[in-house]
């Protein structure tokens, strides 16, 4: 049984948008079954979780019995696509190189973006920050003339680039970067109302509101490091 990792809770406007919902989708997407392990903050900050699943202490992680636990959302995505066969194209092709350098430049290129931005709207009360950072979001009017009006962004169907790409664009159709750029945010739409993600989406809602911060047990690494 394949078992992924996830926070017991998150803030409200991080629900449906934590990594792990990434993973839950690949999954959804290509048939297998998967548990939930929800984490609290000492689990994640432990000895044992560091050694041995996750080195940074994040989420999410896959276990797997009889293989070697994967962190990071996008390696376990492209884990299990390629493994299935499912979601990506063969080894070899064109195809295939061009969803990996997608899913990459996602990574790389458009959520550090983002989150850049995201800083700003909701932790700073800065407006001069704001302004100063939202001229960054012009690299998503390239995303959407790279993706130059075509149904997928590689290839005749759907893929793991348009998983990760409208994954990570949840962050600016919150921020609202998407109303100048109503082709990409109708493009997000489709992909974001398949079955796989809308069950992924909801499962990671319900697992948050069954919680609250107290089950994080932040008080508890204050403590251990008050010693």
């Amino acid at each position: 049984m394949i078992t992924v990792t996830a926070m017991k809770w998150a803030p409200p406007f991080a629900a449906g948008q934590v990594r792990d919902h990434r993973v839950r989708w690949i999954l959804n997407e290509v048939g297998w079954p998967y548990q939930v392990r929800l984490v609290d903050a000492p689990t994640m900050k432990s000895a044992a979780y560091s050694r041995g699943l996750q080195p940074f202490g994040q989420l999410p992680v896959l276990e797997e019995e009889g293989r070697p636990p994967v962190f990071e959302s996008g390696a376990i995505v492209l884990d299990v696509a390629m493994r299935a066969g499912r979601c990506i194209a063969a080894e070899g092709t064109p195809e295939r190189a061009a969803a990996l350098q997608w899913v990459i430049a996602g990574l790389n290129s458009v959520e550090p973006m983002l989150f850049n931005v995201a800083e700003v709207e909701y932790f700073m009360d800065d407006e001069d920050a704001r302004r100063a950072r939202r001229p960054m979001v012009v690299g998503l009017a390239m995303l959407e003339s790279a993706r130059a009006g075509r149904d997928w962004f590689v290839g005749d169907g759907f893929t793991v680039a348009d998983l990760m790409l409208a994954s990570i664009l949840k962050v600016a159709d919150r921020l609202a970067l998407l109303d100048e750029l109503p082709a990409l945010a109708a493009w997000q739409r489709t992909i974001l109302a398949r079955p796989a993600h809308v069950r992924a989406e909801q499962d990671q809602r319900a697992d948050i509101a069954r919680h609250t911060v107290e089950d994080m047990r932040y008080d508890a690494l204050a403590s251990e490091a008050r010693t």
